[in-house]
């Protein structure tokens, strides 16, 4: 026995010497014909470690049949020590596979996720099918990172899940499919630690496998009972590479919501407040006016005259969100609601400054001339401070006369 290891010891060292004049395909048939001759475990990893040293896609044949060969030793594993040593075998050589995009081993490196339950072996499986482009297991992935993000089954490790859900991130990003972005947009929010990176790296995918995913986050903000991912469906759609106009409509749908929907305590109405005010920032900047929000900013309006329901600086927010609709609807809308404040005005109601000069700064910048009769109205009345006056003067004119 001990001859026979020397002598397959010197097979491999007059390899290695002689390697360099022989051609590619005649050394991957001499290092596969060693790898079958090989009777230990050790000697199958020496030869294997050589073979990876190759680099070289001509060993991809050898590189899948020693995979085959382990899948089932992972059902089987043996002791402590043996499992993990297995468990390194498979890792390097699925490592090598997808460096070499062997795109022929992907059903094979599948049966490594399913059947393993190392989380560093299973991760590396996942990143590696996504190397050699293994898109027909994307429904696959995307199930087990869903059922990952909402800790769907028997939770026994947290880190190793964590470990898990990275992996599949990575891949999912790398594979840039449309139906992944639900699926890292809920590890982008998920129950992850930021230890883990799973959030971040999560967070940075979104960016880069859509460059409109308005379609996607309007499904999830519409269906999601939780206000604070309602929130984060309309910051992805924020920050994503979408038009202006998608990104307006998405405003709108977040506003309805923020507007149809009741907070049941304090946290949830201020993620509600947050959604509206964000809602309004995006409509504010972008170059798209859906005359279509008209309705909801007018619905603001109203919700505040009779109920006083929003805060000061959400309503300074939409007047500055109103200033840059110009339309006929929309100065009507305003015009009205400084009416109804100089009415107030009138009959000795308090006002908050802000409130009125806000409104009025609002109708200004709209500069249409519609705006003109309440914004007078205002110049000349006696129930208004100098301050006040000199605001409506200035706004008078903006307006295209």
């Amino acid at each position: 026995m001990r001859i026979r290891k020397s002598n397959f010891l010197t097979a491999i060292i007059i390899l290695m010497l002689f390697s360099s004049v022989l051609s590619a395909s005649e050394v991957s048939a001499v290092w596969t014909r060693l790898f079958r001759r090989a009777s230990s475990f050790s000697q199958k990893t020496s030869i294997m470690l050589n073979i990876i040293e190759q680099n070289d896609r001509e060993m991809i044949p050898v590189l899948m049949e020693a995979l085959d060969e382990q899948i089932g030793a992972l059902q089987n594993p043996g002791d402590i020590t043996a499992r993990v040593q297995t468990n390194e075998y498979i890792k390097m050589i699925v490592k090598e596979l997808g460096q070499l995009k062997a795109g022929e081993s992907a059903p094979l490196i599948w049966q490594i996720v399913e059947n393993s339950e190392d989380p560093f072996l299973k991760g590396e499986s996942i990143i590696a099918l996504s190397r050699v482009g293994a898109g027909k297991y994307v429904v696959e992935l995307n199930t087990m990172l869903r059922n990952l993000n909402f800790n769907f089954g028997d939770i026994q490790d947290q880190r190793d899940n964590e470990i898990v859900a990275y992996s599949l991130v990575v891949a999912l990003e790398r594979l840039k499919k449309a139906e992944s972005y639900s699926s890292l947009f809920f590890a982008s929010t998920g129950w992850y630690s930021s230890k883990s990176g799973v959030r971040q790296k999560a967070g940075e995918a979104l960016l880069t496998i859509l460059d409109d995913p308005t379609e996607q986050l309007e499904k999830i903000l519409v269906e999601s009972k939780e206000y604070d991912i309602k929130l984060a469906a309309l910051s992805a759609g924020e920050e994503s590479g979408a038009a202006d106009e998608k990104k307006s409509a998405l405003a709108v749908t977040a506003l309805i919501e923020g507007l149809q929907n009741t907070g049941a305590n304090p946290v949830e109405l201020l993620q509600l407040k947050s959604l509206r005010v964000k809602a309004l920032n995006i409509l504010k900047n972008s170059t798209s006016k859906p005359e279509n929000a008209v309705k909801y900013l007018k619905r603001m309006l109203i919700l505040y005259r009779t109920d006083r329901i929003f805060d000061i600086d959400e309503m300074v927010n939409l007047f500055e969100t109103l200033g840059t609709f110009s339309s006929d609807a929309s100065v009507k809308a305003q015009t009205e609601f400084l009416a109804y404040l100089t009415d107030r005005r009138e009959s000795g109601g308090n006002i908050d400054y802000r409130i009125s000069k806000s409104a009025i700064i609002a109708i200004g910048n709209t500069a249409n001339p519609l705006g003109f009769e309440e914004l007078a109205n205002v110049q000349y009345s006696d129930s208004w401070e100098s301050s006040v006056k000199r605001e409506a003067k200035s706004a008078i004119a903006k307006l295209n006369r």
